[in-house]
């Protein structure tokens, strides 16, 4: 429809030529992957520590909240980062964020019921320092592929995959978490929330190592000077 729209002389809401330039494509792919880990872990973290383990809500959040300190002191990295290492550094930070992922994945898989939930903090500090080190810098990446006069139609496609990588990993995860739990159905509260929650975390790992792998892989393809204009543009 939208060619169509664009044969006839129209404006049309997307020119579906920006999705035929390769690292557009690849920038898009990037955001629906980072994207798509960050409500999946937060819902399996509520799940895991409200519903199998009890605790209120504002004992969740008191634990999750170093993981905002985190971020923040990510987010603030990252520019100077990407300014003197190009995309690698993004690449970097995403690895950093698998591992923090999987860590957390096996902490919580292998303690099962007898997991405390403090002692997750100092892997969701790690978790949020690598997230905001990644996420800041990414959508500027992916827009730093397109021309400028495509800019705001680009933002608008980059935006809304945003909200589509959220479905998509809450979806994801939620089919891994529940599957789990019925698996688990023997077992008490605490294990099988905790082993859903290992179980659902296998796709946030398989995401970002896939978004860690495509970054690199632009950052050999432009030089770092590129790069780093690219992801501060």
């Amino acid at each position: 429809m939208q060619r169509r729209i664009a044969a006839r002389g129209g404006a049309p809401l997307v020119d579906m030529a920006l999705l035929t330039q390769p690292r557009f494509a690849a920038g898009c792919l990037l955001v629906l992957l980072v994207f798509s880990t960050a409500s999946a872990m937060f819902l399996c973290y509520a799940l895991l520590v409200q519903t199998g383990f009890g605790l209120d809500a504002l004992t969740a959040g008191l634990i999750f909240a170093p993981a905002s300190v985190g971020f923040v002191a990510g987010s603030m990295a990252a520019p100077r980062l990407v300014a003197r290492f190009g995309t690698r550094a993004i690449a970097l930070a995403a690895l950093l964020y698998g591992g923090a992922t999987a860590t957390l994945m096996l902490q919580v898989g292998a303690a099962g019921a007898s997991l405390a939930p403090w002692s997750l903090v100092p892997a969701l500090v790690w978790l949020g320092a690598a997230q905001g080190a990644v996420n800041t810098p990414l959508v500027n990446l992916a827009l730093g592929f397109v021309e400028d006069r495509q800019t705001g139609m680009a933002a608008g496609v980059v935006s809304t995959l945003q909200q589509v990588g959220a479905a998509l990993g809450v979806s994801a995860v939620g089919m891994l978490f529940s599957g789990a739990l019925e698996a688990y159905a023997g077992a008490s509260a605490a294990e099988r929330h905790a082993q859903a929650f290992a179980s659902a975390m296998h796709f946030n790992v398989a995401a970002i190592l896939a978004a860690a792998a495509l970054l690199w892989r632009l950052g050999r393809r432009a030089p770092a000077g590129q790069a780093a204009t690219d992801s501060s543009s």
